[in-house]
């Protein structure tokens, strides 16, 4: 069954309509709150509380097919809206846990790695991150995150290409230091 089917039985009064598409796209939206708020639990109450809204608001959307990118933009809203009140640091550690079968040294390789990475990513503005959240960890196509921004598509390029050189730069620039302590020092 479509979204736009799912979506029109829902504004009929379906719960069970509503039950499928929560199903459908609960992890997607999981994946994308916790990858703004850097933390597991407070990204499953934004899921939660995203489709809360949509549902109650359901009747609001008119085409149904584009829930998933209506979904999303209230999940973004709410949780950047939830960073900003909250002000806090992102707790990115949370997200790495290691498995018993790898070595010490490949752990804390890929660790560091996946952490400096993390750093560089919250380090970008507001803007910025949520288009390389959605096209490089949800995969999504320029086309429908410019969707579910509300804005262009040369907007989403833009701020992805913007969003590579500040995560490069800082990726380079950290790699960096150690070597140059060491010839310093």
């Amino acid at each position: 069954m479509t979204d736009e089917e799912l979506v029109r039985r829902m504004q009929r009064g379906d719960m069970q309509a509503f039950d499928e598409l929560y199903a459908r796209y609960k992890n997607d939206a999981y994946r994308v709150a916790c990858l703004i708020t850097g933390n597991r639990a407070d990204g499953e109450d934004l899921t939660q509380e995203a489709f809360v809204i949509c549902a109650r608001s359901i009747g609001s959307l008119k085409d149904g097919a584009k829930f998933r990118p209506w979904l999303l933009k209230t999940l973004s809203r709410a949780a950047w809206k939830y960073c900003r009140k909250t002000k806090r640091e992102t707790p990115v550690a949370e997200f790495f846990e290691t498995g018993e079968a790898e070595s010490a040294l490949s752990t804390v390789l890929r660790t560091d790695e996946q952490r400096r990475l993390y750093e560089a990513l919250y380090a970008l503005d507001e803007k910025r991150r949520i288009v390389t959240i959605l096209y490089y960890f949800d995969d999504l196509p320029v086309k429908e995150i410019a969707r579910t921004l509300g804005v262009t598509e040369g907007t989403v390029k833009s701020r992805l290409f913007s969003a590579r050189r500040h995560l490069r730069q800082a990726l380079t620039a950290k790699e960096g230091k150690p070597k140059e302590a060491a010839t310093n020092g």
